[in-house]
């Protein structure tokens, strides 16, 4: 019998993840992101190392925030503010928007580790690592669907249901 303990990481992710690079320009990620229907992806160097997550919130908080990041560039007076001089930078790469700690877990986290992780940290997906290069990815959806999938992990009965 399965339960939330017996089943890991490596039995549910998906291995053959799409990764961006850190370099890559914002506007090819958003392509990428659309053509494979996915809501995020890791972000690597260029040796495959996991430096952040972008998601498709990211991108659009970017975009939201019409592309730029306010920066103090030193003791100037602009507007009327007195000891900062306001520079605005807009970002052009993933590395530039991308969440930099990323939710990780090894191949041997259970269901229940993974979810609990999910839940502490409010996101929706996990990058499976082994020695920092992105093996796996586990989302909130592939945690419902393997419950749904296992009996024993699936109690609710849809028939008890009022409605």
């Amino acid at each position: 019998m399965c339960t939330s303990e017996t089943i890991k990481a490596a039995d549910i992710m998906t291995r053959d993840v799409v990764c961006l690079n850190e370099e890559l320009d914002l506007h090819e990620c958003e392509s990428i992101l659309l053509e494979r229907g996915i809501s995020g992806a890791p972000v690597v160097d260029t040796e495959g190392r996991l430096k952040g997550v972008l998601s498709k919130t990211d991108l659009v908080t970017h975009h939201h925030a019409g592309g730029e990041e306010i920066v103090d560039a030193g003791p100037y007076r602009l507007d009327g503010v007195r000891g900062a001089h306001l520079l605005q930078v807009a970002p052009s790469a993933a590395r530039d928007i991308m969440t930099p700690v990323p939710c990780v877990a090894a191949e041997w986290a259970t269901l229940g580790e993974l979810a609990a992780l999910m839940v502490r940290r409010e996101v929706h997906r996990v990058v499976i690592c082994r020695d920092r290069k992105v093996v796996g990815i586990v989302s909130s959806l592939d945690i419902l669907r393997a419950i749904a999938e296992e009996p024993a992990l699936a109690e609710w009965d849809p028939k008890g249901f009022p409605g």
